[in-house]
């Protein structure tokens, strides 16, 4: 496996890249992670069995279409490859640290231009992506309701009852979630689809000049509003941030009422990966929306 990830960097890198040492690091749910030296280029390495390159190579795609938007900053790719029973993703080694609150002003307005480039006309992706762990369906639909109650509600609910986690009856959950949004129509943005404080922070690498990072995407076109209500899930969003985002991308009248919903469908994903308080959030959000 080695062998076969210093050839990819050499490839990469137009030279032989010859390990010098390996760290083992802790990386989420899912896969083993490591950072790689050659005593010049450090590289980070996520590895699996093989069955996951293709995760690998969806995870790359999403860097690279978010690098390509011009408007944020995430780590390079510099590979996706698998030998005979492992697959491995090799990205850009950055240290990160949590952002300042001297840098959410900055946070805000990158954000406001990822979901303000482009200019699609439908919701959903040419791939599908994955949620953490959990396969994400990004099959194009012209009707924001439609996308939302089925591709992201109505899917992660089936998921949950794979797992014995009810929340009601199925469909009509899902066309309360579509009665909801269904006047609502809003332009399609480039999502990051997984923002919030984990999967963003300061690069303090030397001449990287404090940047603003983003990574472990879950991209694709929809709701700008979706990827504030899980920022907002977990940590209030300053004053600087949004007066920096509605200075570029004013949010619609109505996005209080909105919010729950779309912060329904990361509480159901959390469901029936961690359990516990998330379930019974899911549950009050449900029981709103049929009240």
């Amino acid at each position: 496996m080695w062998k076969a990830i210093s050839q990819l960097l050499a490839e990469q890198f137009g030279s032989y890249y010859t390990i010098k040492s390996k760290t083992p690091i802790e990386d989420g749910e899912m896969h083993q992670a490591w950072i790689i030296d050659d005593g010049n280029i450090p590289v980070f390495v996520k590895i699996n069995d093989k069955a996951y390159r293709s995760m690998f190579r969806a995870e790359a795609d999403q860097l690279e279409l978010l690098a390509k938007s011009g408007t944020v900053r995430v780590p390079r790719v510099y590979g996706v490859g698998c030998t005979e029973n492992i697959s491995f993703l090799l990205l850009e080694s950055l240290s990160l640290t949590p952002i300042p609150s001297n840098k959410m002003a900055e946070l805000g307005a990158q954000l406001a231009s990822l979901h303000t480039s482009g200019s699609n006309k439908e919701y959903g992706l040419d791939y599908d992506t994955w949620l953490g762990p959990v396969y994400q369906p990004n099959a194009w639909a012209k009707n924001w309701s439609t996308f939302f109650s089925e591709n992201r509600i109505g899917w992660q609910l089936q998921i949950c009852k794979e797992k014995n986690i009810y929340f009601g009856h199925f469909e009509d959950i899902i066309s309360a979630v579509a009665f909801h949004l269904s006047k609502y129509q809003p332009i399609p943005a480039l999502l990051h689809g997984a923002f919030y404080h984990k999967n963003f922070g300061i690069c303090s690498n030397e001449n990287e000049g404090n940047e603003i990072v983003l990574y472990d995407p879950a991209c694709y076109w929809g709701d700008a509003e979706c990827d504030l209500a899980l920022a907002e899930l977990f940590n209030d969003l300053t004053p600087e941030f949004y007066q920096a985002y509605n200075g570029i991308n004013p949010l619609y009248k109505g996005y209080q009422q909105r919010r729950p919903l779309y912060q329904l469908y990361y509480l159901l994903n959390f469901s029936h990966r961690f359990g516990g308080r998330y379930i019974k959030q899911a549950a009050d959000i449900i029981q709103m929306l049929e009240e």
